[in-house]
């Protein structure tokens, strides 16, 4: 019952969007990978993503997922980016999290919630970066898109399920 309360706490929820946030802007910002070709990168930040979605609900994960993926491209030097960061990943997150509250721990639903997401992501990136570059590095950098999405959903179900499992108290904490 405490865990209840907790979860609908607000100070609770500020400090779960902060620290995932963080989290999120760590794994977009460090392990990056350039992507040839274009001034992109990929990274695992999409795993904290779907990882927050799964755990702790479409709100927490809309919020830190924006958030963090957007302090991570201001943080490497990409600003102009960092609007379509916080939109997209946010999205993403609201997506998957939306879905898998049908039936919360159901890998199958996980999966295909985790597809959804990644249709989001993978779209997202491409009308900012119609908007940002021109067609060729924009078109170039969908198949990185995907692998890092798909990475993202790879990573972050079996992590969430471990979670769940390991503490199950978590599961009232989505909001």
């Amino acid at each position: 019952m405490e865990s209840k309360r907790l979860s609908t706490s607000t100070a609770f929820r500020v400090a779960s969007v902060a620290v995932l946030a963080a989290v999120t802007t760590v794994l977009t910002w460090l392990p990056k990978v350039p992507i040839l070709g274009t001034k992109g990168y990929v990274h695992l930040g999409d795993a904290a993503v779907v990882f927050s979605a799964l755990v702790f609900g479409p709100f927490t994960a809309m919020l830190s997922g924006g958030l963090g993926t957007a302090v991570a491209d201001l943080l490497v030097g990409f600003p102009q980016w960092s609007w379509i960061s916080l939109v997209t990943h946010g999205l993403q997150g609201l997506v998957v999290g939306l879905v898998c509250r049908i039936r919360p721990g159901n890998v199958a639903l996980a999966i295909a919630a985790g597809a959804g997401g990644t249709a989001v992501m993978v779209a997202g990136y491409f009308l900012g970066g119609l908007v940002i570059e021109s067609l060729g590095p924009t078109v170039a950098s969908v198949p990185w898109n995907v692998v890092q999405a798909v990475a993202g959903v790879v990573l972050g179900i079996p992590l969430s399920l471990s979670v769940r499992r390991a503490y199950p108290p978590v599961r009232d904490l989505s909001w």
